[in-house]
């Protein structure tokens, strides 16, 4: 169950992909992933290319192993996509948008491009681009989420699409019985998001973290409350006090939304962030954390530590076997 064509392609010790979320999979958690054997992928789509560099310099220094860079392809980041090639990564992996406008350096370069999908559609075109995997992300994954359909009816249907491309499964999945599930299913690997949030290694904020913890079923929405810097993107969340006064109000567009421009979050550079911003509590910030966007997945009532992320996904891996 442990050797499937993504384990193959990327020559992978575990079929599990950890999700690049932006804020909480740095350097630390993007090593230590990688040395686990999994396929570790670097958000850096947010920052400028001097500063994606030394993101990725600072993750270099932490671990000998591959991994991955993810970018958005709705924004054509293709300053980004030479910069992370100049810097010796040979996988990019791109999301929320057609990968077709970006491919250039990265077929110049003879790199490959992993491709977030969640429809029919966007899975053509991440092939027609020529994807060498996908990930099909589920309706019930934590964090920006573009396509409304379960995982279960998802994967199926991309699976037919993709032919010998292979296919990550994504949204919700939290432990050992949720990968041997999606594995089962046909999936080449399952994509943890949320579980690797909360673990030792992860940037996020100890409250964010502890959040997680504590969170009970049903704790989680799908909205666009938390659009500020990124209009209407929809995302799931935690159900917070921001996210309560707003559907209580109605779910008002910018505006006219209840405590708009307070601030609720200090980032640790200082950085002020009003409610209903895209950002989320990570370490060394300050302030309502409670009210920030706490991005999270379906599974999460299910997490119930904080581990080290190598002991998680070495432990997830033993169950396989």
């Amino acid at each position: 169950m442990s050797d499937t064509a993504l384990t193959q392609l990327f020559d992978l010790r575990v079929p599990i992909v950890q999700a690049p979320m932006g804020g909480v999979a740095g350097p630390r958690l993007v090593a230590a992933a990688a040395d686990a054997g999994a396929l570790a992928i670097l958000p850096v789509w947010f920052l400028p290319p001097v500063g994606a560099r030394e993101l990725i310099d600072a993750t270099r220094r932490l671990t000998h192993q591959p991994l991955a860079v993810n970018l958005r392809a709705d924004l054509v980041q293709v300053d980004h996509i030479r910069t992370a090639l100049d810097a010796g990564i040979t996988t990019i992996h791109l999301f929320w948008g057609d990968p077709g406008p970006c491919m250039e350096p990265i077929r110049a370069a003879g790199a490959r491009m992993i491709a977030t999908v969640w429809d029919a559609d966007s899975t053509r075109r991440a092939l027609d681009a020529g994807a060498c995997a996908l990930i099909a992300q589920g309706v019930e994954a934590g964090g920006h989420v573009r396509g409304t359909t379960p995982l279960a009816e998802l994967l199926p249907r991309v699976r037919e699409l993709a032919g010998p491309v292979p296919v990550a499964a994504a949204g919700g999945l939290t432990d050992a019985g949720d990968v041997a599930r999606v594995l089962e299913q046909g999936a080449a690997a399952a994509v943890l998001g949320t579980r690797l949030a909360a673990t030792v290694e992860s940037d996020a904020h100890d409250a964010y973290k502890q959040a997680l913890l504590e969170a009970g079923d049903d704790a989680t929405v799908l909205s666009t409350c938390f659009d500020g810097l990124w209009e209407d993107a929809p995302h799931r969340t935690l159900r917070n006090s921001t996210f309560r006064a707003w559907d209580a109000a109605g779910r008002p567009r910018s505006g006219a939304r209840p405590g708009e421009g307070d601030v609720v979050l200090h980032d640790f550079d200082g950085a002020a962030y009003p409610r209903y911003c895209m950002m989320l509590p990570t370490r060394g910030a300050s302030g309502d954390l409670e009210a920030a966007a706490l991005y999270a997945g379906t599974g999460v009532a299910r997490i119930r530590d904080l581990p080290e992320a190598g002991r998680l996904l070495a432990e997830i891996a033993e169950a396989l076997y």
